[in-house]
């Protein structure tokens, strides 16, 4: 049976509100991540390893789409939850064999890592021939994480690491537009309100603003998006026979 998109939902805002989370901050930027993710599935074949895979929420949208969901990440990472994953390592050290899966995801990731390529060249060298990367990378959003932030990409930026690392990118995929971007910044400033000895003042008030305000923004990037403005890309890129690219030298 075709997994639903719920299905996802419910796994990445688990809670005491389960899926109906828009009362929750970052409910517009999850679901533009479910929505763009589903039709970067549909590449997805055979061994399928999640790199820095958290909870595993998007497992359940590859059931019937994939052999197997294998899953790796840092053994103090803050997102694990209850999943069991099936090793805990580096993205730029896998403790998986050459050749080994036929499928890499990486969502929210790269941003973190101060030297991203390193990561996708060792998804290269996982990778069978024939196989694919579904790779997600943050264009915007607020400094999260310190101080472990890194980097944001745009589409071009995406692809030079990408060809660098020996694939070939064969799909776009924008994560929102324009408006899911002003809706998420919106959101971010909101929550930035909600800190600090008044927020069991601000608490229920910022709470109802995101119930209100995220579907409405979720609506108009429907209607109205521009996707030259993503809070993301998903890139689908195909493993290359040849060598990676050598960037150019300089003078």
């Amino acid at each position: 049976m075709e997994p639903r998109m719920n299905d996802v939902w419910s796994a990445i805002t688990a809670g005491p509100i389960g899926r109906w989370s828009v009362w929750k901050y970052n409910w517009l930027l999850h679901r533009k991540l479910v929505r763009a993710l589903e039709r970067a599935r549909e590449h997805a074949h055979g061994v399928l390893l999640d790199v820095g895979c958290g909870s595993k929420p998007f497992a359940p949208l590859f059931a019937g789409r994939v052999t197997r969901y294998l899953g790796t990440d840092l053994a103090a990472s803050p997102y694990l939850g209850r999943a069991r994953l099936d090793a805990f390592a580096r993205a730029e050290a896998l403790p998986f064999r050459a050749g080994s899966v036929d499928t890499v995801l990486a969502v929210s990731m790269l941003t973190y890592l101060p030297e991203p390529l390193r990561m996708l060249e060792e998804s290269r060298r996982v990778l069978r021939p024939g196989g694919v990367a579904i790779v997600e990378f943050t264009q915007m959003a607020p400094l999260h994480d310190e101080p472990h932030d890194y980097f944001r990409f745009t589409r071009y930026g995406a692809a030079w690491l990408l060809e660098r690392a020996g694939f070939e990118p064969l799909e776009f995929i924008p994560v929102g537009g324009l408006w899911a971007r002003m809706g998420h910044a919106t959101i971010a400033a909101l929550k930035r309100l909600n800190r600090g000895p008044t927020r069991v003042l601000t608490e229920l008030p910022v709470r109802a603003l995101y119930i209100v305000l995220q579907p409405l923004f979720e609506l108009a990037d429907r209607l109205l998006s521009d996707p030259r403005d993503p809070l993301a890309h998903f890139v689908v890129a195909r493993l290359r026979a040849d060598p990676p690219a050598e960037p150019p030298s300089g003078c």
